[in-house]
């Protein structure tokens, strides 16, 4: 099937432009991390987004998980309007599993979201295979659990299984996930935390996805908008289930990752 020319892309584009300036700041979700209560956390970042009254109206989890829930779909539908062709809302679809959505992802024809799921991969594989080798797991497990079709070469991870954590950053070398790496595996060894790992590929992807901010037509922004979206409202759920639970502010704050302004 042919793909439609990027310039009836112009109003899907200029949805989100309008739409990305309301989305709210990663220093935003700092701050509310730092108040008191539930309900003040919600106030702050209601107050710097584009939300409904309903959002400052949350008194517990339950109904946090039911406002979050009509969010999603109101993202979904917004993006089943927009964009022009099924097969990148499936790719938004099946992001969680990238595999899936490599093979539709390559059919596409639009290198940057198909590298983004690259990127997926390979993050994938790095997060499996630290959890496998810190859990005392064997090589059998992780190989059969390594997902296939990113940058990375496999045979780095596999071939270096028995290697310690600093040895194997070195490996990374010519990679962009070496820095993520050294910082992932440090807080792994020293504090005995995934967090660090969490949040760092976080914001990887999300610094990638910045690059669609000087894409002027097609569906790369429509496709950024609706992933900068979905990774708001995760922080919403983050910064709002911890309030709830009273969780210590810089643990809370630790776990704020990139936003995509």
């Amino acid at each position: 099937m042919k793909k439609p020319s990027r310039l009836r892309y112009a109003y899907a584009v200029g949805r989100v432009r309008a739409l990305e300036n309301k989305l709210v700041e990663r220093a935003i979700f700092s701050e509310a991390s730092e108040v008191s209560d539930f309900s003040s956390a919600m106030k702050v970042i209601f107050d710097a987004g584009s939300f409904s009254e309903e959002m400052v109206q949350i008194r517990d989890s339950d109904e946090l998980d039911e406002y979050l829930e009509k969010e999603e779909k109101n993202l979904y539908h917004l993006l089943e309007e927009i964009l022009l062709e099924g097969d990148i809302l499936t790719i938004f679809l099946e992001e969680s599993h990238p595999e899936k959505a490599m093979s539709v992802a390559e059919r596409t024809g639009y290198s940057f979201i198909k590298d983004y799921i690259r990127h997926k991969i390979d993050l994938g594989n790095i997060k499996i295979f630290c959890r496998v080798k810190y859990s005392g797991l064997s090589l059998k497990k992780f190989e059969s659990l390594v997902l296939k079709g990113g940058f990375l070469d496999e045979k780095i991870l596999l071939q270096n299984f028995d290697l310690s954590f600093s040895e194997i950053g070195e490996r990374l070398r010519a990679t962009p996930y070496q820095d993520l790496w050294t910082k992932a595996t440090d807080a792994l060894e020293e504090r005995e935390t995934f967090v660090e790992l969490e949040r760092g590929i976080e914001d990887f992807l999300m610094n990638y996805l910045k690059r669609a901010k000087y894409i002027v037509f097609g569906p790369e922004p429509v496709f950024t908008y609706g992933l900068a979206k979905r990774r708001e409202l995760s922080l919403v759920r983050l910064l709002g289930v911890g309030k709830i639970n009273q969780i210590p502010i810089p643990i809370l704050k630790e776990r704020i990752s990139e936003t995509y302004v």
